[in-house]
């Protein structure tokens, strides 16, 4: 009986143990199980987010035309290459008194990626050549601010565009215009390769930023003979062939400019308006003594003249002048005196030419808000010494008659031979009842006048100039006199002709007998005396 009870008691007790195990089990059943180790992840770079400190900034776009990529790590090779310019440019302009001031640059938040804004062109390369390709790219790259107005930061573009070819290297636009301008993109272009020969990085380099210079409003002008040894090439000279690897400098010219451009400079205010400005009178004679070329002259202007530019533009073999023809421009500054006057003493010693040529003298004036005002005077060097007679104008001098102008359809009226504004003109009528040659205009000097010739500036692009005309004066009465008969060439910048002799007058008339082009209309820029 004990036996049959224990027994009992043991099979009971088994199956206690027994359930108490099954209800562990099912309780570990619903417990989570643990999780297994996930790898790390590499860091993902976060989107840029792009800043600069002032509100106007160089645009600089990645054009690519539809049969072209971009090349290889464009972005950071170019970006690394614009944070050294524009400390470049911050170090000229603190040399030449102006502070630490450089252009505007969007930068992300480590500070060493540039904002490049990328464009896909419409069009396969053969669409924008280098010759006339200049505007179907600004075109599209217009349409592109315009639905994006948030991505253009002020009024100056670079444009960018990849090799289209590599043996050898060319490609598309490669120039200014305005403030455009063009370069072209090569894998060579990469800061690794600056001072070297590798890929042709410093013609390439060193033209990317001669033409960024002229789309930040600097012309052509080259160093000083004085200046050669301790700064090395001017960048608007040569420069393009020495950036980065030999000594390259930014002329004092150059940096009086920039100090009034909007990129560079922190401020909102408009940049770029019109000025109403002019040569009051001008003075200029060779000082044996000194060596010195001394200008001296008043101005008015309707804005703050901040400095005052002398470019000495020489015509080396009958080159010309005008722009891609005054490379071998070499220039002085000099701050206004007071608020209307200038002086300036040039050492000719400093002048690279000096045998027998025609100098064109222009006298800049680089006005607060950035706009600069130009006027053309010239000077011949005659065995080695300048002969000055510079040509006159003079606020007062009006047009007594005329044979027609055009005034409905295009500001040509007759008055702007004489304001002294070389971007002005007059145009004989053509709009309604069309005048055909002889065309002629009458200059009032309001006063007697001894002079030995006058100067003759054509319209801006050569548009309906003038070819062969006569020069009759008079006096305060009696007849016209002859004073010659003249051709002028077909070219850009002012052409002297000279009077059979030195004259007193007080009216001039000018007689245009026929165009260069062959057709009925005439137009003249610009007038003066000597």
């Amino acid at each position: 009986m004990k036996r049959n009870l224990l027994a009992v008691v043991l099979i009971s007790l088994s199956l206690i143990l027994m359930s108490c195990s099954k209800d562990n089990e099912v309780v570990k059943e619903k417990e989570e199980p643990e999780k297994p180790t996930e790898p790390v992840k590499p860091p993902v770079d976060a989107a840029p987010v792009w800043s600069s400190d002032r509100e106007k900034n160089l645009n600089i776009v990645y054009f690519v035309p539809s049969d072209l990529d971009t090349l290889p790590l464009y972005q950071k090779r170019l970006s690394e290459l614009f944070i050294w310019t524009q400390n470049w440019f911050k170090a000229e302009m603190k040399r030449n008194g102006y502070g630490e001031k450089t252009f505007g640059l969007y930068k992300d938040q480590t500070g060493k990626k540039v904002k490049i804004i990328t464009i896909r062109g419409v069009k396969p390369k053969a669409q924008y050549p280098y010759e006339g390709g200049a505007g179907a790219v600004m075109d599209e790259v217009n349409a592109h601010f315009s639905k994006y107005p948030s991505e253009k930061s002020g009024s100056h573009i670079l444009v960018i565009i990849p090799r289209y070819q590599t043996n050898p290297i060319g490609g598309g636009p490669f120039y200014g215009m305005g403030r455009w301008c063009f370069a072209l993109d090569t894998e060579g272009i990469d800061i690794k390769n600056m001072g070297t020969t590798n890929g042709g990085f410093t013609g390439w380099f060193g033209g990317m930023i001669h033409e960024l210079g002229h789309g930040l409003n600097l012309p052509h002008n080259r160093q000083k003979v004085s200046e050669g040894n301790t700064l090395g090439m001017a960048l608007m000279w040569a420069g393009n062939s020495t950036l980065g690897k030999t000594k390259t400098f930014l002329t004092a010219a150059d940096c009086a400019v920039l100090n009034t451009n909007e990129l560079f400079n922190i401020d909102n205010k408009t940049y770029y308006g019109n000025v109403n400005a002019s040569i009051e009178s001008i003075y200029a004679k060779f000082n044996h003594a000194s060596g010195n070329l001394e200008v001296k002259g008043r101005f008015k202007s309707d804005r703050k003249v901040t400095d005052v530019l002398f470019f000495n533009d020489p015509n080396v073999n009958n080159e010309g002048v005008g722009v891609n023809k005054d490379y071998n421009s070499i220039v002085w500054t000099a701050k206004p005196i007071s608020t209307d006057s200038f002086s300036i003493e040039m050492p000719i010693a400093d002048l690279q030419e000096k045998t027998n040529v025609t100098y064109e003298l222009k006298v800049k004036l680089v006005c607060e808000n950035g706009t600069v005002k130009e006027f053309l005077y010239d000077y011949d060097f005659v065995n080695g010494v300048p002969n000055l007679l510079l040509p006159y104008t003079a606020p007062g001098w009006s047009i007594s008659d005329f044979s027609s102008e055009e005034t409905k359809s295009e500001n040509g009226a007759a008055l702007n031979a004489v304001d002294g504004n070389p971007n002005t003109y007059w145009h004989s009528r053509w709009s309604t009842n069309t005048t055909d040659y002889p065309h002629h205009l009458t200059i009032d000097f309001k006063e007697i006048k001894t002079k030995s010739g006058i100067t003759l500036l054509h319209r801006k692009g050569l548009s309906r100039a003038i070819k062969d005309f006569e020069v009759w004066a008079k006096g305060e009465t009696g007849d016209y006199v002859k004073m010659g008969s003249f051709t002028t060439q077909n070219i850009e910048g002012k052409q002297k002709f000279n009077f059979t002799a030195s004259s007193s007058f007080r009216y001039l008339k000018i007689i245009a007998l026929n165009a260069h082009d062959g057709n009925k209309f005439a137009a003249i820029g610009e007038i003066s005396i000597y």
